[in-house]
């Protein structure tokens, strides 16, 4: 029986690796499909280099593992195993991408466990996330830095690294926008805040993000496999609604072209109607308020 990832952090005595306990287990489950294949793997942040040698272990059949570090110290890491590469260099300058792919391409896993930053970690999955290959997977680390401002972060801030993948999800829900917008639409704040690009090509084919506390898991798959899909009806009888079985599960999505909420980005605009529905919720109350019917049913209202 294959030890569990937990079990050989324990038993590690080599370069010293450092991971939460939660991470290990979840690890486990997200990895198991792929512990037996020729992945290739690149970990966006190095230190001691442990867990370098113990991806080595778990994986037993990878091709490469790479690992970058802006820390030149970590070039003078030595390993045993030939797989494992260090690449020295900022993640987010493409001339240092380009040296992690002279490495490794595709990758099947990226693992973001850098420097925390908001800004790199944004940088580093528009650089990185396409460099995946299909059914890949992007981890990001230690998401909890997203909360803190020494890491260009803030529960209400809304450029953080956290708010950057949430808008993923939206992303993915793009079929149902029913609104000639593209996706890289929704992320314009943080293209034009981080020097940042991403291709609605790339972005069509994020297919599932998974959150657990502090990590952020994004798989990759071709466009195709992220649609909604055909509709599937099983069974004869359909006596309460018999227009599900008439018409095979068809259901007609309407068009949002006038609402003003799925056509209008700029927030600025949007807090400004918000703000507006206020004020006219505001003299609603007031209405109602004042009217006979208000002031008559006052003594039952005190009951």
């Amino acid at each position: 029986m294959q030890k569990t990832l937990l079990q050989l952090y324990l038993e590690h005595n080599e370069k010293v690796a450092h991971k939460w306990s939660s991470y290990l287990k979840f690890y486990d489950t997200i990895f198991f499909n792929y512990k037996q294949l020729p992945i290739n793997i690149l970990e966006i942040g190095v230190q001691n280099g442990g867990s370098l040698e113990i991806w080595t272990k778990y994986f037993e059949n990878a091709i490469r593992i790479v690992g970058c570090d802006i820390n030149p110290d970590c070039k003078n890491l030595r390993f045993s195993d030939p797989r494992i590469r260090i690449v020295i260099g900022d993640s987010t300058e493409e001339m240092t991408k380009n040296r992690i792919l002279e490495q490794a391409s595709p990758y099947h896993f990226v693992i973001d466990d850098g420097s925390h930053k908001t800004s790199d970690i944004i940088k580093n999955f528009a650089l990185y996330f396409p460099q995946l290959a299909p059914n890949g997977l992007y981890l990001i680390e230690d998401l909890h830095c997203s909360y803190w401002q020494e890491f260009e972060g803030g529960l209400f801030y809304p450029y953080a690294s956290i708010g950057f993948f949430k808008k993923l999800i939206d992303i993915i829900n793009y079929q149902h926008w029913n609104v000639k917008i593209t996706r890289n639409v929704l992320l314009k704040g943080f293209e034009k805040l981080y020097d940042i690009r991403l291709e609605n090509e790339t972005l069509g084919q994020i297919h599932k993000i998974e959150f657990v506390n502090s990590l952020c898991v994004i798989t990759k798959a071709n466009e195709h496999e992220n649609e909604l899909g055909e509709p599937v009806v099983a069974g004869i009888e359909a006596t309460v609604i018999p227009e599900v079985k008439a018409l095979g599960g068809v259901v007609s999505f309407p068009d949002q072209k006038e609402n003003f909420w799925s056509n209008e980005p700029n927030e600025e605009l949007i807090e400004e109607k918000l703000a507006q529905k206020l004020v006219e919720k505001e003299k609603e109350i007031e209405r109602i308020k004042n009217s006979l019917s208000w002031k008559i049913t006052k003594p039952i209202r005190l009951l």
